[in-house]
């Protein structure tokens, strides 16, 4: 009995030394000053939230390693996973900035189309609204980083056109073609609905010289007519006319 109580308490003063070192290493590792941290132990902790879609904490954490190790191969995988994360937080102006220096640093580098490709993603979404969908319409926006957007595509596509990001980046061109020629068209009707009918007219032309298969060529032609009708110009007027029967019947 006095063997079983002696073993039982021995037992217990073991667990509870165990326990001691066990909690006592945790609080070691944990009041370990960041600065002693090794590029890799950034890297983790940073990888690990970005993998489980902490972003914040991700963000936070890639940007310690670029400060403490700002070159090497940590550095380099950084980039483009801090550019992801700050995306996905819903900062795409810093995302941007990320990848334009990543691209700057490394021309070379075989993951370049991706970066490409995340750079438009983050310009594209700069100036989208979740209500696109379905109340507003983004051609009365700015449409600036519109713009920027079907040049960042253009551009991946010019350079990668075997890329796999390629069809997605040609899909977006088109919706954003449309986007931009729209909002021309939307000024030509501002000016024509305030009577500024020689400036509806030219704003036409424009749209009709730049943006040629854009969906609003039906609708901007007839602007073109019906402003040079109120200007008293017949045969421009005739003319449109003619163009509007020969390609939309």
């Amino acid at each position: 009995m006095i063997f079983r109580l002696t073993s039982l308490v021995f037992k217990r003063v073991f667990i509870i030394i165990i326990s001691i070192m066990f909690f006592s290493g945790c609080a070691v590792f944990e009041e370990k000053d960041e600065s002693e941290w090794t590029v890799k132990e950034f890297y983790d902790y940073a990888k690990d939230f970005h993998d489980r879609g902490q972003w914040q904490s991700a963000i936070t954490y890639y940007e310690k390693l670029k400060s403490y190790f700002p070159y090497g191969v940590y550095a380099e995988k950084s980039y483009l996973e801090l550019a992801y994360s700050y995306n996905q937080f819903g900062e795409p102006e810093s995302a941007r900035l990320e990848l334009e220096e990543f691209i700057r640093i490394y021309p070379k580098h075989k993951f370049l189309s991706y970066a490409y490709h995340l750079k438009a993603l983050a310009i594209d979404s700069i100036n989208q609204s979740w209500l696109d969908a379905h109340i507003t319409d983004p051609a009365n926006r700015d449409v600036k980083s519109t713009k920027e957007a079907y040049k960042a595509y253009s551009q991946l596509i010019e350079r990668f056109p075997n890329s796999k990001y390629v069809p997605n980046a040609k899909k977006r061109i088109v919706v954003l073609f449309n986007t931009i020629s729209r909002n021309e068209y939307l000024v030509a009707k501002y000016y024509y609905e305030r009577k500024a009918y020689l400036a509806a007219a030219s704003r036409v032309k424009f749209v009709l010289e730049n943006y040629s298969g854009a969906k609003v060529t039906l609708a901007s032609l007839k602007i073109m007519r019906n402003s040079y009708n109120k200007l008293g110009m017949q045969q421009h007027a005739k003319d449109t006319q003619q163009i509007i029967d020969s390609n939309f019947k």
